[in-house]
């Protein structure tokens, strides 16, 4: 038998060995408690501020869904797939089965009032489309719009593939047309296009550009997951709504201009510009992922609306941008980010945003001067602008002289 308190001498030397071990103690008290509760100083490493970036939200496409088509409806006329080689005028309920080519040489005239209605061919072979390689004219009315759609009543982004103009350099106009549930709405390579107070829903691409002249009045695109393509190409909105797409306007290696347009819940961005040239002018930009990302570019934003983005509200990457008389504020992220000193911003009002007002993030300084940040220098509301202060390996941004009220107009 072994005596019991032999046994609790073995028991105690075994439990201060495990301990020992393990590099712990099992009585933490005064001094050393005091220690273990407060937590670890940061290293100096981990004390310099990292790129605050905001959650990203990039919505995926949605998948494509099976569609019930209806060719049995009463239409006033119907097309199986053909080349159309001499000028035709169009009014009515038109069912287009398959592929419809206008000739280089012929022109199709759409009546107000008229709705296109496109099936694939039986054999699955051919979706639904129209191919423009002379010329279209559908002019409609305020009151009498011209639809372009699938033939039928599923809500779906793929129930026909779209209107193709290929390579069709005359003036090809779209006025008062609704385009619906396409592919692509309009898929324009090397051609001319203008629309005038037409409207793409539900695509999965509004208007995509290769190589062409295009100019959008009033209109827009809503409901899609790109809005306007525009690649190669010179581009003019004026007045459009891009609204509730996944990306507003992807531009590149193109030219652009934008006057008194909206850009509203675009859940990744609404506008991206890649090697480009833009002039945008009185926009406003409410309620994005991000409001620009303009990587590579030049040019300038001007007159803009700029607030209650989710991300950026301005995002600069190696672009030679002038920023000027915008109202940048109250962006959940950061107001603008540059990463370089290629561009410059003045007369602006920049404030109120999320994390911060300016986020410089290159080595060269960045000139913010006479801009509005919120309070005149010197008052005790933080300044929410990270740069060389918060890493040395930044450049600064130069603010002084600074504005001492808000700009004329943005009261």
């Amino acid at each position: 038998m072994i005596p019991c308190s032999l046994f609790i001498r073995i028991f105690l030397c075994l439990t201060l060995v495990f301990s020992a071990g393990c590099g712990q103690s099992l009585f933490p008290l005064g001094k050393k408690t005091a220690e273990a509760a407060r937590p670890a100083a940061p290293s100096e490493e981990a004390s310099t501020p990292l790129l605050p970036l905001p959650a990203k939200v990039d919505p995926l496409p949605a998948a494509k869904q099976p569609v019930c088509y209806d060719t049995g409806a009463d239409y006033t006329l119907r097309y199986q797939s053909s080349v159309l080689t001499e000028d035709v005028t169009l009014s009515g309920k038109v069912l287009i089965t398959g592929v419809i080519t206008i000739a280089p040489h012929a022109t199709l005239r759409i009546q107000p009032g008229t709705t296109l209605f496109f099936a694939p061919e039986r054999n699955g072979q051919q979706n639904g489309a129209l191919v423009i390689q002379g010329r279209i004219e559908a002019a409609g009315t305020a009151d009498a719009l011209i639809v372009f759609k699938g033939a039928t009543s599923d809500k779906s982004k793929d129930s026909w593939r779209g209107i193709l103009a290929l390579g069709s350099e005359k003036n090809n106009l779209f006025e008062y047309c609704r385009v619906e549930g396409a592919t692509v709405g309009l898929d324009s390579i090397f051609s001319t296009i203008s629309l005038k107070n037409t409207i793409f829903l539900s695509c999965r691409t509004g208007a995509r550009l290769q190589g062409s002249l295009f100019q959008a009045l009033g209109g827009g695109v809503s409901g899609s997951d790109r809005g306007y393509v525009l690649r190669d190409s010179e581009s003019f909105l004026r007045d459009i709504s891009c609204t509730d797409n996944i990306t507003g306007v992807a531009l590149s290696h193109g030219s652009l201009s934008v006057q008194g347009s909206s850009f509203a819940g675009n859940a990744a961005s609404a506008l991206e510009a890649v090697d480009s040239k833009i002039k945008i002018s009185g926009a406003v930009f409410f309620r994005n992922g991000t409001g620009l990302a303009l990587t590579g570019t030049e040019g300038s934003v001007a007159n803009c609306k700029i607030r209650e983005n989710r991300e950026y509200g301005l995002q600069l990457l190696h672009a030679r941008m002038k920023i000027y008389a915008n109202q940048i504020f109250m962006n959940a992220g950061i107001g603008i980010m540059a990463d370089s000193g290629g561009s410059a911003a003045w007369g602006n009002n920049i404030s109120l945003n999320g994390l911060y007002d300016f986020y410089h993030a290159g080595s060269e300084d960045f000139r913010a001067i006479g801009n509005w940040w919120g309070a005149p220098a010197g008052n005790s509301q933080k300044r929410r602008i990270f740069d060389k202060a918060a890493d040395r390996k930044n450049g600064t941004v130069l603010t002084f002289p600074e504005l001492t009220s808000l700009p004329s107009g943005m009261q």
